[in-house]
């Protein structure tokens, strides 16, 4: 087990490759980034999903952020939609991703690129858009947030719906600022 790490001491490393470490701790899925043993993804999140997603994914979809592919998953589920491209930046998340939680549906297509980049360079319209691509919803996560939402609605079809995931622990004020970039 790595050096240092706090709150995984009592985990089992399964998978690492680069700066994407993925712990397994009661039978639940934990991915850490960096070299500063950051949580970056969970795979209990799903409630969060179920509530935060309704009914809304259909049609051809678009996911910036990866994590452990428990999003991707679960949009895939939904009847309705046609596909799924998932846009992640860091390959190590990738490739990590692919060993303990691969994804095996022909509508899905992962892309190694940057978020904002493809938002902008693409010339594909999506019926649906989901952003999960922080960590944190904070003074400094927001105006990327806010960037990526603008960025994003240059692809949104106008009958599309865009959301972007909500930590249930952001504080009041940022999660109604969150909120406010996708009225």
């Amino acid at each position: 087990m790595a050096d240092g790490l706090i709150y995984f001491e009592d985990g089992e490393l399964i998978a690492e490759i680069g700066n994407a470490r993925v712990f397994k701790m009661n039978d639940k899925l934990f991915l850490e980034k960096g070299p500063g043993h950051t949580l970056w993804a969970l795979e209990d999140e799903l409630p969060d999903y179920i509530q935060q997603l309704e009914s809304w994914p259909q049609g051809e979809c678009l996911e910036i952020g990866l994590g452990l592919g428990v999003a991707s998953e679960y949009l895939l589920s939904f009847p309705k939609v046609k596909s799924l491209t998932t846009v992640e930046i860091d390959k190590d998340v990738i490739d990590v991703q692919k060993i303990v939680n691969p994804i095996k549906d022909k509508r899905h297509l992962i892309l190694n690129a940057n978020g904002l980049y493809y938002a902008y360079e693409t010339k594909r319209m999506f019926d649906f858009i989901f952003l999960d691509f922080y960590d944190v919803i904070d003074e400094e996560t927001l105006p990327v947030i806010a960037d990526m939402v603008t960025a994003c609605h240059r692809v949104l079809k106008s009958d599309g719906k865009m959301i972007g995931w909500l930590d249930k622990y952001t504080s009041g004020d940022h999660a109604a600022i969150f909120m406010s970039l996708f009225e």
